[in-house]
């Protein structure tokens, strides 16, 4: 172990080195404390993230963890605005993080929890409850990482997957038989999740113009496709349905047709949920007119947000 003083001094002779990231001292404080070995690479810094961030239980846990997390993103995108760019080894290795904290990217994502929103402040430890450990960072933040991570089109397709999954697990906490707001609103958190994930595709397409653009939503289609829609371990079996039909639907569409399938989820998930709820045809309506505009919303606010 080198300790935290011999990491510093290793990172700022190696600044330019995985895009400065080597160099990031906030970050490799952040690392340290996980008594990772001291990275001298893209990779071994990924390994290092993943080992601070993540335990041996899929979506559990510790307060350290959690706060290694945020750390994280933090140290990635300093400051509102900021374009993060991340050596391509990066990504995928983000993006597994990323995808074992799907409840609380979720949450920032439809921005619609006032606890996240509360604390999503740097200085703001995470919390505790009878779900498990949380943490939050500022929406504009998050989605200054995600569109750096989401470059590698996998990358961007796993994340996506851990959001379609917790929002499964939001409509399957609905009570058989609930109407109204009571259907509504995870409907809406859903759609404006998935919506967010959709102004974070665009923006990446405009980034890598159009030729590009349209391999990597072919790519993002393809990922999808070979991802498994199994609820992950300790789950609890919640997840899966709505998913696998989804994907079961994604695979059945033309191959040119699944970018804009991919794009279209954020209604298709809840045109599902409703017809296997057994919603009557005004109600599935009004459900998925309540998706749709809330989506497109929310996919707009992450591309206002992420042009500044």
């Amino acid at each position: 172990m080198g300790g935290i003083g011999g990491w510093l001094a290793f990172g700022r002779g190696s600044g330019e080195r995985c895009d400065g990231l080597l160099g990031n001292e906030s970050l490799l404080k952040t690392v340290a404390a996980a008594d990772a070995d001291r990275p001298s690479t893209c990779a071994e810094l990924g390994d290092a993230i993943k080992k601070a961030t993540t335990g041996g239980e899929p979506g559990r846990h510790t307060v350290a963890q959690a706060q290694a997390m945020k750390s994280v993103l933090y140290a990635l995108a300093p400051a509102e605005g900021h374009r993060v760019e991340l050596d391509p080894t990066l990504r995928p290795l983000l993006a597994s993080a990323l995808a074992d904290y799907g409840p609380d990217v979720y949450a920032r994502l439809h921005s619609l929890d006032p606890a996240y929103t509360t604390k999503a402040g740097a200085d703001i430890p995470p919390w505790q409850d009878a779900q498990g450990v949380h943490m939050a960072v500022d929406y504009i933040h998050l989605l200054n990482v995600l569109a750096a991570v989401a470059e590698d089109p996998e990358a961007y397709a796993a994340v996506r997957m851990a959001t379609a999954r917790t929002a499964e697990r939001d409509l399957a906490s609905v009570p058989a038989g609930a109407a109204g707001d009571a259907a509504e609103t995870p409907a809406v958190r859903g759609a404006r999740a998935l919506g967010a994930m959709n102004g974070v595709a665009a923006t990446v397409g405009k980034r890598l113009g159009d030729e590009k653009s349209r391999t990597w939503r072919t790519r993002v289609a393809e990922a999808l496709l070979a991802s498994s829609a199994d609820a992950p371990a300790g789950d609890g079996g919640v997840a899966g349905h709505l998913t696998s039909t989804w994907l079961r639907d994604l695979r059945a569409t033309a191959p040119e047709a699944r970018a804009d399938f991919v794009e279209a989820q954020p209604v298709e998930m809840i045109r599902i949920w409703a017809t296997e709820r057994g919603a009557g045809e005004a109600a599935s309506q009004r459900l998925r007119s309540s998706a749709e505009n809330s989506s497109t919303a929310a996919a707009n606010e992450a591309q206002r947000a992420l042009g500044k």
